[in-house]
């Protein structure tokens, strides 16, 4: 497993020192992706601050998360990933009886289904115009549960563990959020960091009661590899607790602008 290093000197958590940093960043104008596709705004951000890319999930910077968007960008931003606690199920259970198929995955794979749906608390989303699914709090847990067959008893979430994979990626409760200006040249994408916020105070506790009143949501993310060597394979993007960038500060209850 990959260790993450901090280039930059100095406490990045800090919110003087980040200040100073993202103000170097600012300053450099538009800077060229240095990755394509949505992802090159985060990673661009990280390889300026000198934070080593690496999958472990922990938080960015010390003790503090770092998350990025475009400004005007409808793109939820993931707080962390917990796949359900009985290992498989999305595979075994969600891809092969709830999954679909596109025009796009016959193309790539006419034999794999998939399935990207975005579940909360509040309702049960909707499926071709028809209830789909939804999230169901029960005791301790945090079910899965389908419009016509109930709660799906394999699928689900342990409160507790969800609350320590927060804490893990969370662990001072607290987010620096970037934002940027994006332009396009020559079919290649440029930032331009022109806001940073520190926003600070987002229990675990909240986090759940926001996943359950439909404030946050769960996505699943089970598709087709489009390119590279597993081009054709099925792949899980893992189950993604995530906000609308709108969204974001309330789940905080502090914000501090420091750009």
């Amino acid at each position: 497993m990959a260790e993450r290093k901090i280039k930059v000197s100095g406490d990045l958590t800090s919110d003087d020192k980040f200040k100073q940093e993202m103000e170097k960043i600012r300053d450099k104008g538009y800077i060229k992706s240095h990755r394509f596709g949505n992802t090159g705004i985060g990673k661009t951000l990280e390889d300026e601050l000198g934070v080593e890319e690496n999958s472990i999930q922990a938080s960015d910077i010390g003790d503090v998360e770092l998350k990025a968007n475009r400004i005007g960008s409808n793109s939820k931003i993931t707080l962390f990933t917990k796949s359900p606690n009985k290992r498989g199920v999305n595979n075994k259970v969600l891809r092969k009886k709830y999954g679909y198929k596109t025009d796009e995955s016959r193309e790539l794979n006419a034999d794999i289904q998939v399935l990207h749906t975005s579940v909360n608390g509040g309702g049960f989303n909707t499926l071709n115009g028809k209830p789909f699914m939804k999230l169901t709090s029960k005791e301790d847990r945090i079910y899965l549960e389908h419009a016509k067959d109930g709660i799906l008893e394999e699928v689900c979430w342990d409160k507790e563990q969800l609350k320590k994979a927060f804490q893990k990626k969370y662990p001072a409760n607290k987010m620096y959020h970037v934002q940027a200006e994006s332009k396009m040249e020559d079919g290649k994408e440029f930032f331009r960091y022109t806001e940073a916020y520190s926003l600070e105070n987002f229990s675990a506790d909240k986090m759940i009661d926001e996943l359950i009143s439909g404030e946050l949501e769960m996505d699943i993310r089970l598709g087709v590899y489009a390119s590279g060597k597993k081009k054709g394979k099925a792949h899980d993007n893992g189950t993604a607790i995530r906000v609308s960038p709108n969204k974001l500060d309330d789940c905080f209850d502090i914000k501090k602008q420091l750009l």
